[in-house]
């Protein structure tokens, strides 16, 4: 892995936003760039709607989204191992008080055609998550360019209540240990959205082939990793890791 996630998520696979069962997924910035907040949604397609909805996404969604302002949008869906008729959208939010004037699609359609297009996209998907997302540039190590990196390996962790500080703290204090071992990572935290406390690691990878190195803690740590994982019992809950592929067809970017 040689590369920015998140830039990869949101500029379409030449990347990013966890949202994977549990939280939203995404992957690391091109340093200097700070993405701040994300809106990811997660959606789980009627098989038998599946083209119709994708139709929507391209004629409707995406039109209505770049009218508005939104000046990416970034599709991944399920790579092998998951959910088949799962889609993750992931798209910045500029700020939290869009959404006091129904948000961008709202601003993009007059509201006879979104009350029509709501409907349609409804009677497509048996289920949609949306959850607002912080990227933590902070927490994060970044990368100077990106290559051909279509796949996204999403570590999703369940924070024990009242211990998210411990885990920031360690994050913190091992990022010269982790530039050290060139390993590169997105850190994405759920702020708003169902579920638990759900913090997304997210790293980028060009081939399932790359998937078989080992994790980052044991990367960085060597023969201290176990000593290390050890460490975060009772801080964290559950761990789940999912991949996910770049839908270069639903996605667009104005960045250059």
């Amino acid at each position: 892995m040689r590369g920015n996630l998140m830039r990869d998520w949101v500029r379409g696979g030449v990347f990013m936003c966890c949202c994977v069962a549990a939280g939203a997924a995404f992957s690391p910035v091109v340093s200097g760039q700070d993405l701040g907040w994300v809106r990811v949604d997660v959606v789980q397609v009627v098989p038998e709607k599946l083209n119709e909805y994708i139709e929507l996404q391209l004629e409707e969604v995406n039109p209505s989204l770049q009218r508005a302002g939104i000046p990416w949008r970034s599709a991944w869906r399920t790579a092998e191992f998951g959910q088949t008729y799962q889609r993750v959208f992931v798209a910045p939010i500029e700020n939290l008080t869009d959404y006091d004037s129904g948000g961008p699609l709202a601003r993009g359609l007059d509201p006879d055609r979104l009350a029509r297009l709501l409907d349609r996209l409804r009677r497509c998907t048996v289920s949609r998550e949306s959850y607002a997302v912080r990227y933590r540039a902070d927490l994060s190590i970044e990368a100077e360019d990106v290559g051909e990196l279509f796949l996204a390996r999403v570590t999703a962790l369940e924070i024990a209540p009242g211990r998210s500080a411990e885990w920031e703290a360690f994050l913190e204090e091992h990022l010269p240990q982790f530039r050290g071992a060139d390993v590169v990572f997105g850190i994405y935290q759920r702020v708003f959205g169902p579920g638990p406390p759900i913090w997304q690691i997210v790293e980028n990878h060009s081939s399932f082939a790359e998937l078989n190195q080992p994790s980052i803690i044991a990367r960085t740590f060597g023969d201290q990793a176990s000593e290390v994982a050890a460490s975060f019992a009772g801080v964290l809950t559950s761990i789940e890791r999912t991949v996910l592929r770049y839908d270069a067809e639903l996605s667009y970017s104005a960045l250059p």
